[in-house]
């Protein structure tokens, strides 16, 4: 059975890596950049990695902290709360309860498209049980 004994990370997380990763990308090469440029025009490198490492920090704090939150937020709402409750919903019919409807609205083509395949699946199940109780009596 699938997993069973192992965890498994959610996509989320995944997600976020990337951004984060690219995130700490993208402050590396600004603090670089604001560090030599006032190293060029100047400022002594002592205060120039002073002011570019606190730019830098507030730079990461506005810019990539805040997108992070709203990019889990988004992807929380979005896609993963759909895909939960179609889990519930499945786990409900692999327990031999198929009537209840699989109403699970997406933000996206592909989570309403698994969904009405999932409740097409339900509905055949369904209508394939009442035969085989009918033909059985």
């Amino acid at each position: 059975m699938i997993g069973r004994g192992k965890k498994y990370r959610s996509i989320l997380y995944k997600i976020l890596d990337v951004v984060f990763i690219g995130s700490l990308l993208a402050a590396a090469l600004v603090f670089f950049v604001f560090f030599f440029a006032m190293v060029n025009n100047g400022v002594p490198e002592e205060t120039a990695w002073k002011y570019a490492l606190g730019s830098t920090l507030f730079l990461v704090l506005c810019w990539f902290v805040g997108p992070i939150l709203i990019i889990q937020l988004l992807i929380e709402k979005t896609i993963l709360k759909p895909i939960k409750e179609m889990t519930k919903l499945l786990e409900k019919m692999s327990k031999g309860d198929l009537d209840t409807p699989l109403e699970v609205k997406g933000y996206y083509k592909e989570i309403d498209m698994l969904a009405e395949a999932f409740e097409r699946m339900r509905l055949s199940l369904r209508a394939l049980i009442r035969r085989l109780k009918k033909n059985a009596s």
